[in-house]
């Protein structure tokens, strides 16, 4: 059986090392996706993302929300669960303090990886609390 938490675990390590260096994320990434691959976000953050333009302008996107913001982040409690070819990530994020929030914020997000074959089909993550995500950022 193959570890799908092993390639989880290096997709997000690979993700957060990118997430600033656009040609490092664009030479990698077919490492992990397809361009049949889905990334599915809350309508109101990203919504549904299809292939390798789908997760460039996932990433585009999230760069610009952190670059704008000025907000550094941390995680931790990460854990995984595989069932198959499924795998759940859950983990918690806590972002520093900027304007209209001096404490911070921190949250939960539970990630679904269903692999085909070696490579993600599809990745759907779920917000603790989407709206609170939303105006943490605006």
């Amino acid at each position: 059986m193959t570890d799908y938490v092993a390639i989880v675990k290096e997709y997000n390590t690979f993700i957060e090392s990118t997430m600033l260096d656009e040609p490092a994320f664009h030479a990698g990434l077919s490492t992990y996706v397809t361009n049949q691959s889905v990334l599915v976000e809350p309508d109101s953050i990203f919504g549904r993302l299809e292939g390798f333009e789908g997760w460039s302008q996932w990433r585009t996107a999230a760069a610009d929300m952190a670059g704008r913001s000025g907000v550094r982040f941390t995680t931790s409690g990460s854990r995984c669960f595989q069932d198959g070819n499924t795998v759940l990530h859950y983990y918690e994020v806590e972002f520093s303090a900027r304007e209209g929030h001096p404490d911070g914020w921190r949250t939960s997000i539970i990630e679904r990886y269903d692999f085909v074959g070696e490579k993600i089909g599809q990745l759907a993550a779920y917000y603790a609390d989407t709206t609170a995500f939303v105006n943490f950022f605006s």
